[in-house]
């Protein structure tokens, strides 16, 4: 066997390989079933490890291809002003810039509103982008009932697909992409992963990104029974990561929870709040700022 295999036949295949490998897969695929053999691999696997061609992993046996293309960012060329004529609910455009390549994440507990905010940034923004929704929620049926009430042109100016899960795979990179909604279920880890490979994926499009929030908690203060809702969807500080905006809805209140391109530097967003009611269809009514005891938590 290890006069078979050489150093060039390794090599081949590493090249070849996608993602972490390891030698178990090696000795499978090039039929190594020798100590011998699985000795020289070793030391073919050494040599490319010492010229930088593949790096161990924190796994015995496991290596990498070492990626070495490194992209120019031309960032003193940018021009600061090329930020996108987003609309958003509550006014929030008014208050924060969105650049392309931007990632929004909407976080709502369960009939607070996230959907409400994703569709009504879809009427406030088709005349201007193009328009892709991804639908995991609903059937034909309950979507179309969703969206009669606004009362949009016919044929939709906007695409709508049904989706479940790996968005980045199909997103176009230079549409305006909502989602709702990034489920994960039982495996909320992921959605950091799924949100960062949508940003990667984006050049001059954005995306806005429904998740869902965790349910309340039962605490006792002061001898009653209070329910504190959570900032954060599930994903937790993971989710937060890529959004330029991140706002929370639950209780009849939004909360601006990170906002990291105020229009105005010295105005701090963050915990900027909006109470609102639904109106008979599900959408919002009855907006206001609302200025409450900093200390709540939505």
């Amino acid at each position: 066997m290890a006069k078979q295999l050489s150093q060039d036949v390794v090599l081949q295949w590493v090249s070849l390989a996608s993602g972490n490998f390891n030698t178990r897969q090696m000795w499978a695929e090039l039929n190594i079933v020798t100590l011998e053999g699985k000795a020289y691999l070793r030391v073919c696997l050494g040599r490319l490890v010492d010229a930088g061609v593949i790096a161990k992993t924190s796994l015995d046996g496991t290596f990498r291809k070492l990626d070495n293309e490194k992209e120019v960012m031309d960032w003193e060329s940018a021009d600061t002003s090329n930020y996108l004529p987003i609309k958003l609910p509550f006014g929030l455009h008014e208050h924060c810039l969105v650049y392309p390549k931007s990632i929004i994440v909407v976080a709502g507990g369960k009939d607070g509103g996230k959907t409400a905010f994703l569709l009504e940034t879809l009427k406030l923004n088709y005349p201007n982008f193009v328009i892709d929704f991804f639908n995991s929620e609903t059937g034909r049926e309950q979507f179309k009932n969703r969206v009669t009430p606004l009362n949009l042109p016919s044929p939709a100016p906007f695409y709508t697909f049904q989706r479940y899960d790996n968005f980045a795979d199909v997103i176009d990179p230079t549409h305006f992409s909502i989602i709702d909604y990034l489920d994960f279920n039982s495996e909320v880890y992921l959605v950091g992963e799924e949100i960062d490979r949508i940003f990667r994926k984006k050049t001059t499009g954005v995306a806005v990104i429904g998740l869902q929030k965790p349910p309340p908690t039962k605490t006792l203060v002061k001898g009653k029974i209070v329910l504190i809702e959570r900032d954060l969807a599930y994903g937790g500080a993971f989710s937060i990561k890529r959004a330029i905006l991140y706002v929370s809805l639950s209780g009849n209140r939004l909360k601006v929870i990170s906002a990291k391109t105020p229009k105005n530097p010295k105005v701090r967003l963050a915990n900027m709040q909006w109470s609102y009611s639904f109106d008979d269809n599900g959408f919002f009514t009855d907006i206001k700022r609302y200025y409450g005891d900093t200390n709540d938590t939505i």
